[in-house]
Order: C-alpha cells, then sequence, then structure tokens
C-alpha cells in the first residue's frame, strides 16, 4: 500500500462513490435529468437552475413572457465555476462526475493533511477515509440526531450541492495550506495568491468559512511572527498586494452581480438589517450559547490539550496542531466579528454555530488520532500498527456499504418512494413520446412541484406559469400575483387560498408552511430577533412561540395576521382576464389544496392520472385525447 497510496486512494474514492450511485442505476430507468434530481442530497437540486442560469449567461430570466427589466438572482458563485464548466461540456451527466471528483479531492486534502502532521501513508489514508465515514458512523450508533453530532453528520462533508460537498473543501484546503506555510517561508507571493484564491472560493461560496479564514490568517501570522507581526506585514507589502489582487479578481464576477441582484430576492434568501437592538441581541445570544455547559466541557479540553502538545515534552511533536487551535478559537470569534462590522445579516445566522461545531470536531479529531499514533509508536504496538489502520479502512469501506444500502432502501426504496418516482418519470416520458419539448419552443408549464419544476428549467422549458421563488428573481408582488391567478385559473376558493399559506406548527420547534417557503422562503421568517415587517400581529398561540425562539432560527416562518388579510383582500381584487392557458399542467396530488384543482376537459386531455401526479397538456397541442 506505501507505494501504490495514489492509486488506492482513487480507489477508495471510486468505491465510495460507486456505492451511492449502483443503486439508482440499478433500480430505476430513467433520464439523467431525472436522476441526479432525486439523487440530489437533501434540497441541493434547487441550485440546478442557477447552473442552467449561467450556462446560458442569463440570470435576470423570469419564465414569463411580458416581464423583462428584473434584477438578477443570487447565487454561490466560487461553488459553480467547476460545475458551469463540466455543464457546458457534459451537461446533467457533470453533478454525477463532479460527485466523484469531490470524494477524491477530500481525501487527497486529508491524506496531506495528516502526512504533514507526520502520519504513515497508510495510517493518513485510513483516517482520511475514516473522516469521510464519519457521518456513516454517527447513523450506525444513533449518534446523528443529537446537537453536535447532527451538525457533523450534515454539515461536516455530504455529496449535498453545493454546499457542504464544494464550500466545505474549499474550507479544508484552506486549513491544509495553513499547515503548508507553518513549516515553511510564508511570506511569498504565491503563497498569498494561492490564500487569496482560496478566500474569494469561501467568500463567494459560504461566507462563515471566510470570515473564520480571514480571522484565522490573522491569528496565524502573530502566533508565527508574535510582536513583529506588523512589522513582518509592512516588509512583505507586495505579498499582501498579492493576497488583495487575487482575492477581488476571482470574487469579481460575484461582486458585479451584487450590483444588479433583484431586492425582492435578496429578502427572500434571508438578508436583512442589522441595527444596533439586533446586534446586541445577537451579541448577547451567541455569549451565551457558549456558558452552555456542553460547550464549556469541549472549551476547556482545548484548554487542556494545547498546554498538553506546547509544555509536554514527550508531545512536542504534537505542536504542530496548533493551527488547529487556531481555527477553532477563529470560528468562536468570527460571528462576534461579523456581528460587529456588518450593517446586515442573513437569516442563516446558526451556520456560525455550525462552523465552531465542525472546527472543534477537526481539533478533537485530530488531537485523539496524534495521541494514539503517539502512544501506539512508543509500546509494543508499534509493529502493528499498520495493520490496525488497514482494518480500520476495510471497516470503513464495509460500513459505508452496508448503511448505504440500508439507507438507500429505507429512503427511496419505499413503496411510496419508488411509486411517485416512477410516476415522476412516466409523466416525463409521455412529455419526450409526444415530442414536446422539440415541436414546441415556447412551452408554457403550470405546477406547483418543486421537482418538476427544476427538471422543466433543465429542458428547456421557457415558461412556468408559478415558480420557486429562489429560482426567479421576480419582485414579491409578481409572485403573489403569480399564485393568485394560478388558484383562480384552478377554479380554487378564497377559503383554499387561505389554507394554503396558513401558519402550521411544523414539529415541536418551528412553524413552517412549506407552500410559503417554496414562494417566498424567508420573507416570512419570524423569530425573536425578526418577523415581517417587525409585526407582532400574530394569534396569541404563534406569537408567544415566536418569542421563545432563538433569534438565529431561520427556518422558522410565519406570516402575520395584517399580512394575510392583505392577501386575501388582493385575491378578491385580481381576476384573471390576461392569464394564458398553459400548454401543460402538472397537478401534485398530495397537496391536499392542490388536489382540489379543476381543470377545464374542454381545453385539456387528461394524459397520465396516478396517486401522485396528474398530467394534462391543451387540446391546442394535440386535439387527439387518449390515454
Amino acid at each position: 500500500m506505501k507505494k501504490n497510496v495514489n492509486l488506492w486512494i482513487i480507489f477508495c474514492s471510486i468505491f465510495l462513490f460507486s456505492i451511492k450511485w449502483y443503486y439508482p442505476f440499478s433500480n430505476f430507468d430513467e433520464s439523467i435529468d431525472v436522476r441526479i434530481i432525486f439523487e440530489s442530497t437533501s434540497d441541493g437540486y434547487i441550485y440546478y437552475p442557477y447552473l442552467k442560469a449561467l450556462s446560458n449567461f442569463n440570470l435576470n430570466y423570469s419564465f414569463d413572457p411580458s416581464i423583462e427589466n428584473l434584477g438578477t438572482i443570487s447565487f454561490p458563485a466560487g461553488a459553480f465555476f467547476l460545475h458551469l464548466i463540466f455543464y457546458l461540456l457534459i451537461g446533467s451527466w457533470s453533478f454525477v462526475v463532479l460527485e466523484f471528483f469531490f470524494i477524491l479531492i477530500f481525501l487527497i486534502i486529508f491524506y496531506k493533511i495528516f502526512r504533514l502532521l507526520s502520519f504513515e501513508r497508510t495510517q493518513s489514508l485510513s483516517l482520511s477515509v475514516t473522516l469521510f465515514t464519519i457521518p456513516i458512523f454517527l447513523q450506525v450508533l444513533d449518534l446523528n440526531n443529537l446537537t453536535y453530532f447532527a451538525v457533523i453528520s450534515t454539515d461536516f462533508f455530504t455529496l449535498r450541492f453545493p454546499r457542504p460537498m464544494i464550500s466545505n473543501v474549499f474550507f479544508f484546503s484552506f486549513i491544509l495550506f495553513l499547515i503548508k506555510f507553518n513549516r515553511k517561508k510564508i511570506f511569498l507571493k504565491k503563497n498569498f495568491i494561492i490564500l487569496g484564491i482560496l478566500s474569494s472560493l469561501s467568500f463567494t461560496s459560504f461566507y462563515p468559512h471566510f470570515i473564520v479564514e480571514q480571522i484565522s490568517l490573522l491569528f496565524f501570522l502573530v502566533y508565527k511572527f508574535k510582536s513583529q507581526t506588523i512589522e513582518k506585514l509592512k516588509q512583505n507589502n507586495p505579498c499582501i498586494i498579492s493576497y488583495i489582487l487575487s482575492f477581488v479578481l476571482v470574487s469579481a464576477p460575484l461582486l458585479i452581480n451584487m450590483y444588479f441582484i433583484e431586492p425582492d430576492f435578496l429578502e427572500r434568501n434571508g438578508l436583512a438589517n442589522l441595527d444596533y437592538v439586533k446586534k446586541i441581541i445577537l451579541f448577547k445570544y451567541h455569549f451565551l450559547k457558549l456558558l452552555k455547559i456542553e460547550f464549556l466541557i469541549i472549551f476547556i479540553i482545548t484548554i487542556f490539550l494545547i498546554i498538553l502538545f506546547n509544555l509536554k515534552k514527550s508531545f512536542k511533536e504534537l505542536k504542530k496542531l496548533n493551527i488547529f487551535f487556531i481555527i477553532f478559537y477563529s470560528s468562536i470569534v468570527s460571528p462576534f466579528a461579523f456581528i460587529l462590522i456588518s450593517h446586515k445579516y442573513a437569516n442563516h445566522f446558526y451556520h456560525f454555530n455550525n462552523t465552531i461545531v465542525i472546527c472543534a470536531f477537526l481539533l478533537l479529531f485530530f488531537s485523539a488520532c496524534s495521541i494514539i499514533k503517539t502512544y501506539l509508536d512508543k509500546n509494543f504496538f508499534s509493529k502493528f500498527t499498520n495493520f490496525l489502520f488497514i482494518f480500520l479502512l476495510i471497516t470503513c469501506l464495509v460500513a459505508n456499504f452496508f448503511q448505504t444500502y440500508k439507507n438507500y432502501n429505507k429512503n427511496n426504496l419505499t413503496e411510496e418512494n419508488k411509486s411517485k418516482r416512477k410516476e415522476f418519470n412516466k409523466v416525463v416520458n409521455i412529455i419526450n413520446e409526444m415530442d414536446l419539448l422539440n415541436k414546441h419552443n415556447n412551452l408554457s408549464l403550470l405546477t406547483f412541484d418543486n421537482r418538476f419544476l427544476v427538471w422543466s428549467i433543465l429542458n428547456e422549458i421557457k415558461y412556468l406559469k408559478i415558480v420557486n421563488g429562489v429560482i426567479v428573481p421576480k419582485k414579491n408582488e409578481m409572485i403573489e400575483n403569480d399564485l393568485i391567478n394560478t388558484f383562480k385559473y384552478l377554479k380554487l376558493s378564497i377559503n383554499d387560498f387561505e389554507k394554503f399559506l396558513e401558519n402550521k406548527k411544523l414539529s415541536s420547534w418551528r412553524y413552517r408552511n412549506e407552500n410559503v417557503k417554496n414562494l417566498f422562503w424567508m420573507r416570512y421568517v419570524a423569530n425573536s430577533l425578526i418577523t415581517f415587517n417587525d409585526s407582532k400581529d400574530f394569534d396569541k398561540e404563534i406569537i408567544e412561540f415566536i418569542n421563545n425562539s432563538p433569534p438565529w432560527l431561520s427556518q422558522q416562518l410565519a406570516i402575520p395576521n395584517d399580512e394575510f388579510r392583505r392577501l386575501i383582500k388582493k385575491f378578491d381584487f385580481i381576476t384573471t382576464s390576461n392569464f394564458s392557458d398553459p400548454e401543460i399542467i402538472i397537478i401534485n396530488k398530495k397537496n391536499p389544496i392542490l388536489i382540489k384543482s379543476n381543470i377545464d376537459p374542454n381545453n385539456y386531455c387528461k394524459k397520465f392520472e396516478g396517486k401522485f401526479y396528474d398530467f394534462y397538456y391543451n387540446l391546442n397541442l394535440n386535439s387527439n385525447c387518449s390515454n
């Protein structure tokens, strides 16, 4: 293994990649567009339309022939560069191919980190695969629902596009290069160009990582040069300039796009003002989070470890781990730094907390591995160390195989999910058999189903009667009009409209109506820090729940009563006189409101009727109606 470690890294990557894709290819006969949508980790497929928009060089497309001159959509540009190139070359297969690539890069990064920390080749490979397998082990041990373990399970590294699959690879690359620079002369132009590029990629893909990286870089320079830090920076101005220029150059696409972004789109993505009062609330909340017993225990452990590694001679070699301490303490500082300097914030503030957990995990994992290695090297077990690590590697690969099989059967091969997916494919096959995509360049679709919306965009359906609020740069007023017009076209009542938007308690810890989320996303976020227009006009039970919600809870949505009244009044006022007949209608029958839709049989043919979907086409496309 020592001589062929590169081949072993490739083999492990192929294995981990293959066991993910073997099951969908062996169980479903479908196009690649459908496959990548259903095999997307979590809700990653919602980001696919951004890539499609980029490939068409059109970031302000409305999917409505009557609407032009909108602002653009925003997107995590840094996470899309590579996918854009591959998408232009091989289309939707790019999502599959690049999953393998990022698995490979993940293993290479951590292999190199372990090698820099003086681990043998076999050990480095085994521990890198172990890190990849951590979410699997947490599932096997039934720990993935516990608070901190849940964060590691979902946010450390999964194949969800683009985060954490891409954004976290940038972050891990930054850590790798920081460790490298700790061993070499840092003030070289190429070093700062690399750091500038990595910082930019993090800034344009996941800004909490960017903030941690900048604070870490500052702390690292102070750690390395102590009181001479400022003098060193003055002496090496060309390096600093190289860093700034490389950062600005790579960030330019996002920075330029920010100028043209549609403000309502930003609101739906959770951007809000951060005034003095809100700053104080967030400061207080984060400080109290740090005083929780779970975090204090972790913090005390890190203090003990840093003293142990830096003062105890037998652990002298472990001073290399100081970089992980720097990154961890930087992650603690990062939310306070952001609150202090920023006048706006995204409601996904919990990402800062999750980043702290990830950094703590990396520190503790590398510390534990290094201590165990030191112990093994100094006693009887030294002869068998590599065998133990080979056994660990095999265990990880086997665990991945069986848990992936178990997860796929549990989540994808249930009777309900299989039936839904097969019906989805039947509808797609009907569209293809009728050759609707080729025969009709200006095809319009009416559906509320997110998967069909994404599929239609990937397949160049140009007009959508209603569309997910984070896919399109439409103004909020336009989306409201689309919703009302669609409801009236489907002959749904005002009571149906109210039910469709009503505040629902999704679980014990949050209110959220998925219909509201799909259309308006975080416009109606509601927690102790913010509500829509800072309104307190909610039913008593709801406002009490909101006031007791943590200020970082962005996954909770609730529409104030005064906003409800406005929307209902608007429903009464609007007519559908300008609403043109869509060529295709797909009804998601699992929605208790939409199943009531009344489609005119004189204008439409019900080509498919299933348990989950009904598919209609306009008779203008084909007057021959046969099922």
